[in-house]
């Protein structure tokens, strides 16, 4: 299963640098995830409709290799007061499926995996 997980705030643009640098020095070593910042000034186009795209594109054979993402992504939410989408990648079609983050609230791993139909 291909997943997303794109930081989602109004104020993106202001603290996008030091967000990226954190994501990727944590996906870095991950074989499954890939950081993801696409956008102006990134010289990659977003795939979707967001302005810019920042966060991981994860591959899962089990919901439960979602957590440490999660956790991870969930301590930067609180650190930059913004929000996670998770979402579906099907045939290069990205469909948001939940949020989580510094308003959402922690997330929770069964609840996601059930949205996610895993």
């Amino acid at each position: 299963m291909n997943l997303y997980i794109f930081a989602d705030s109004d104020e993106l643009e202001d603290f996008a640098e030091p967000l990226a640098s954190s994501i990727a020095a944590w996906a870095e070593p991950k074989t499954n995830s890939t950081a993801v910042h696409r956008g102006e000034g990134t010289g990659l186009e977003p795939v979707t409709d967001r302005e810019i795209e920042l966060g991981l594109e994860i591959t899962l054979s089990k919901p439960e290799k979602l957590k440490e993402p999660l956790n991870f992504l969930y301590k930067l939410a609180q650190e930059h007061k913004c929000e996670f989408v998770v979402g579906l990648i099907e045939e290069n079609d990205y469909r948001d499926v939940c949020y989580f983050g510094f308003e959402e609230g922690r997330p929770d791993l069964f609840e996601i995996a059930n949205y996610l139909s895993v």
